[in-house]
């Protein structure tokens, strides 16, 4: 991947800014990753203006799965796509991942799939993939300091009239590996939820997350007796759940530019 330098500054500050950490700067030197203007270099260095950044992207390691997802956009940088429903991020042969693999191979690029975060197997909607090292860093970071937007739109269950402000603490259920409770010992959690619909039965709401503990929304929902509908670990349905990523604003790692994405509605 290569990145044009904008004014003068050294090599370490440069990578630094975008939270690359200390030991992969040094292993990237060591293995000759790391080049300027075309020339590897062994050590720290100053850029100049208009100088050329290139590091040598880590080869696709994975087997591609064929799957025809929806792109919702993409650069030399950043590729987000709208993840379809039953599928996990990484870890089976037709995971998220794998279709990335897939659509890299389609699209002559031979780089390593690298998601910066997860959503649930029946979670669908936004998901961001780094196509180099500099961009998965900087995701990761800010993405940890929920520096960024995220919104969800999810069905759950009853009649909820008025938005609520979820503020629980959220921990492993000791009995249940696969499910996360309420628990005074777990980490805080903040969940903001927003009425978009409303009738007997079920409800449509919009939510943002403050923290991003696994299965937040879920539990959250759950605790105030509002459950996602047909969710199979909260509220056993045989239908299909409902939690959409809906919408994420984030700032362009290379340009700075803001940059807001939605995902179209499910059909």
């Amino acid at each position: 991947m290569n990145y044009k330098i904008f004014k003068k500054i050294s090599l370490n500050d440069y990578l630094l800014s975008y939270h690359l950490g200390k030991s992969t700067i040094y292993k990237l030197l060591l293995n000759n990753k790391i080049l300027i203007n075309g020339k590897i270099i062994k050590s720290n260095t100053i850029l100049n203006k208009n100088d050329i950044l290139t590091i040598i992207a880590d080869k696709n390691d994975l087997m591609p799965f064929k799957y025809e997802f929806k792109v919702l956009y993409e650069d030399d940088y950043i590729l987000i796509i709208d993840k379809p429903y039953g599928h996990i991020i990484h870890g089976s042969f037709d995971a998220v991942d794998n279709m990335v693999s897939y659509y890299y191979q389609k699209n002559n690029l031979d780089i390593k799939v690298r998601h910066v975060h997860r959503l649930d197997k029946e979670t669908t909607g936004i998901l961001v993939y780094a196509k180099d090292i500099l961009t998965e860093a900087y995701f990761n970071y800010h993405l940890a300091n929920h520096d960024f937007i995220r919104e969800y739109i999810a069905l759950v269950k009853g009649n909820l009239k008025k938005d609520l402000v979820i503020e629980k603490p959220i921990g492993k259920d000791r009995h249940n590996n696969n499910k996360y409770v309420i628990s005074k010992t777990g980490k805080y959690a903040k969940t903001y939820v927003h009425v978009l619909k409303h009738d007997v039965n079920k409800s449509l709401l919009l939510i943002r997350l403050e923290t991003g503990r696994t299965h937040q929304i879920r539990v959250h929902l759950e605790s105030v007796n509002h459950p996602l509908i047909n969710d199979p670990i909260y509220n056993y349905g045989t239908g299909k759940m409902f939690l959409r990523s809906f919408s994420f604003k984030f700032k362009h790692p290379y340009t700075n530019l803001e940059i807001y994405i939605e995902a179209p509605n499910e059909k």
